[in-house]
């Protein structure tokens, strides 16, 4: 008798994969908890085709239990030292406005985001590999 075909089951308001050749890796088990922390909602935004347009700002580590404005800064620092993100466009603050960082996940390609003036550009294949070993 055949198996019958199961729907595929959509989760509702997305989610995030990690893979496990990534969590399986010292520097990302290594991390320290704030790091964690800021990694998730870096994570919580990306729907796929948004890499390279994620930000974690002091107002919105509110939403996550608060975090220290230097611990913010901290925790972003060592993602992008053990090169788990990767910072697509600084920061600014001036006359002509201001704006935040943003940054990619670098197991997922960098995708293009329109009007976000990113100093990465798009990218097809992520800069992270992902292997055994």
């Amino acid at each position: 008798m055949p198996r019958k075909k199961r729907d595929s089951v959509a989760t509702p308001g997305g989610f995030l994969a990690l893979p496990k050749l990534l969590m399986e890796q010292r520097d990302f088990r290594e991390l320290s908890p704030s790091a964690l922390k800021v990694l998730m909602v870096l994570g919580s935004q990306y729907n796929g085709r948004n890499n390279g347009d994620l930000s974690a700002t002091h107002s919105m580590m509110e939403d996550w239990g608060g975090m220290a404005k230097a611990t913010l800064a901290k925790a972003l620092r060592e993602l992008q030292d053990r090169e788990l993100i990767v910072k697509t466009r600084e920061n600014r603050h001036g006359r002509e406005g201001a704006r935040c960082a943003l940054f990619a996940l670098t197991w997922q390609t960098i995708d293009d985001c329109p009007g976000k003036d990113l100093d990465t550009p798009p990218s097809i294949v992520p800069r992270r590999k992902l292997s055994r070993g």
